[in-house]
C-alpha cells in the first residue's frame, strides 16, 4: 500500500509552546543522507573503505501562506523563527508517518522562501536541517 502524503505529520515546537504543524501544509519532504568517511591504508590493499559517521537530515515543508489555524504555525510565525539567531533559532521537531516510527530531535531553518503568481495561492517553502542527535521511537 502506498503511503499518502496526508498521513505524514511534521510538527514543530518553538520555545515553550506546544507542538504545532505549519498552517496549510501541502507537501513535506524528508532527506536522510549518510556522512561517510573514506580511508585507504597500506593494509587495505588498495581498496577504499567507507564508514558512516553520521547522517545529514533535512526537511522541507511547503504551505499555503493565507491559511491560518489556532493549532498551526502561521506564515508570520515561520518568518519570525527564520530571523532568529543562536540558541533561539533551534526548535524541536517530530516527524511521523502513520504506522511508522517517530523521528524527533532539534532543527533549524536553513531557508525560507515565499512566492506567488497572479493565478495561484501564495506559498511558503521552509527548509530545515536537523542539529544534534535524533531519536527513532515508537509513537
Amino acid at each position: 500500500m502506498a503511503l499518502q502524503g496526508y498521513n505524514i505529520a511534521f510538527s514543530l515546537k518553538i520555545g515553550s509552546a506546544a507542538y504545532k504543524t505549519i498552517a496549510g501544509r501541502t507537501q513535506d519532504d524528508l532527506t536522510v543522507a549518510a556522512k561517510v568517511k573514506e580511508s585507504l591504508t597500506k593494509d587495505d590493499a588498495g581498496v577504499t573503505n567507507a564508514t558512516v559517521i553520521g547522517q545529514d537530515i533535512t526537511f522541507r515543508a511547503t504551505a499555503l501562506v493565507d491559511v491560518t489555524s489556532g493549532t498551526a504555525i502561521t506564515r508570520d510565525g515561520m518568518l519570525a523563527q527564520a530571523l532568529e539567531e543562536g540558541a533561539d533559532a533551534v526548535m524541536d521537531f517530530k516527524y511521523l508517518a502513520t504506522g511508522g516510527k517517530l523521528l524527533s530531535g532539534k532543527c533549524v531553518i536553513t531557508n525560507l522562501s515565499e512566492s506567488s503568481n497572479s493565478s495561484d495561492e501564495a506559498t511558503l517553502t521552509v527548509d530545515f536541517r536537523v542539529t544534534g542527535t535524533v531519536t527513532l521511537s515508537t509513537p
